[in-house]
């Protein structure tokens, strides 16, 4: 294998995004020609891009009138496929990987009507059943797991969600592989040492909690706001991020009376200063993947709470054992759980240790091993180059 195309919608400030950059980037170091995939080549990550790495915007006329009249991710990468498919029989790589959960359906179809027969590998960050019985999308996760099954094999993030694929997808059962999830780097430590201009960053009269993720239905702050309010201390919670549920949970803020205690600054680049002066970290999901967030708050060294959620928090938190697991959705557990770890002194070293665990190199080892056994294999049946 020499040639390796990885697959997503666009360069968005997003886990997803950052996790496959890291591993094209390493992909890249180990000699392969690397072709990054996508939709929509602009966005926050678009300036960090390696110089290695070959960035290819699909373009069709399908596209181009999604654009302009749906430009929404879903609607551009339903009517990605065909685009797809083009690149598959004119750049021929060795292997596609479908880089992010959104993508996949496209991928199986373009890999489909490309008839190369290129290797298709999907790389799983979010537990499918979940995530789509969670939202109502029942006829879209029937489709999930029938196309699923055409993928040559799937790479899943955490033990949970490759259980949950070989229990829905049987006919991927023996083609479903775990590998670690590339979530930390070491500039990480750097930029946990930045200032952050905020007056509660470094004022230690009231503890300091920290959120960090998409404003959403799936990440379900406000149970985590109103778990706030029924804290015995004042404490003070700093939500990062963006998204279509600020109107709602600035609402939910001001009728509990807490505008002097919960601020949502946005998107940032730089979480890990924050998480590097917090008392803690809570993460209040309904489902995950892998939450790499909680990865990325134990490295700074803070204590972290979290949901017990599907899937990944119980992995990461070795069954409780690193920071308390809650049941979903209740504010007054999570309340509780967030008193007890104010109160109690964590033991930071354990959290650091299992935390590094998840670093690009041992990822990219890993994927490389799990992506030439899968080009290998379905090299012995692939069609000839034309």
């Amino acid at each position: 294998m020499r040639h390796v195309a990885l697959f997503l919608y666009g360069l968005t400030g997003g886990g997803a995004t950052r996790r496959t950059l890291a591993l094209a980037e390493g992909f890249s170091e180990h000699g392969l020609r690397t072709d990054l995939v996508v939709i929509d080549p602009t966005g926050p990550l678009a300036e960090r891009l390696p110089p290695a790495l070959n960035l290819i915007a699909l373009d069709s006329w399908a596209l181009r009138f999604r654009r302009r009249f749906r430009p929404r991710r879903r609607p551009l990468m339903e009517a990605a496929a065909p685009a797809l498919a083009e690149y598959l029989r004119r750049h021929r790589p060795d292997l596609l990987l479908s880089a992010a959960n959104h993508a996949h359906m496209s991928a199986v179809e373009g890999r489909r009507l490309s008839a190369t027969g290129i290797p298709l590998v999907l790389r799983v960050s979010n537990h499918l059943t979940a995530s789509h019985e969670q939202t109502g999308q029942l006829a879209r996760l029937q489709r999930a797991r029938t196309l699923y099954g055409e993928a040559d094999a799937a790479i899943a993030v955490c033990h949970d969600i490759a259980a949950d694929l070989r229990r829905h997808v049987p006919v991927l059962r023996e083609r479903v592989f775990v590998a670690t999830n590339p979530t930390l780097t070491p500039e990480i430590e750097t930029l946990a040492r930045q200032p952050v201009d905020h007056p509660w960053a470094d004022d230690p009269s009231r503890p300091l909690i920290v959120a960090a993720g998409r404003l959403s239905p799936q990440k379900d702050f406000p149970t985590l706001i109103r778990a706030l309010a029924r804290l015995r201390q004042p404490a003070r919670l700093v939500i990062l991020g963006e998204g279509k549920q600020r109107p709602q949970l600035e609402r939910l803020i001001r009728s509990l009376g807490l505008t002097d205690r919960v601020v949502l600054p946005g998107f940032t680049t730089n979480p890990y200063a924050w998480m590097a002066r917090a008392d803690l970290f809570v993460l209040s999901s309904r489902w995950e993947g892998f939450p790499g967030v909680l990865v990325e708050a134990m490295a700074c060294g803070c204590p972290v709470v979290s949901t017990d959620c599907p899937s990944g928090p119980r992995e990461l938190l070795e069954n409780g054992r690193l920071g308390p697991l809650v049941p979903v959705g209740d504010d007054q557990a999570l309340a509780e759980a967030m008193q007890q770890a104010l109160q109690t002194p964590a033991d930071v070293a354990a959290l650091r240790h299992s935390a590094w665990r998840y670093t690009p190199a041992r990822a990219v080892a890993e994927y490389l091993q799990i992506l030439q056994t899968v080009s290998g294999r379905a090299g012995r049946t692939r069609p000839p180059r034309p």
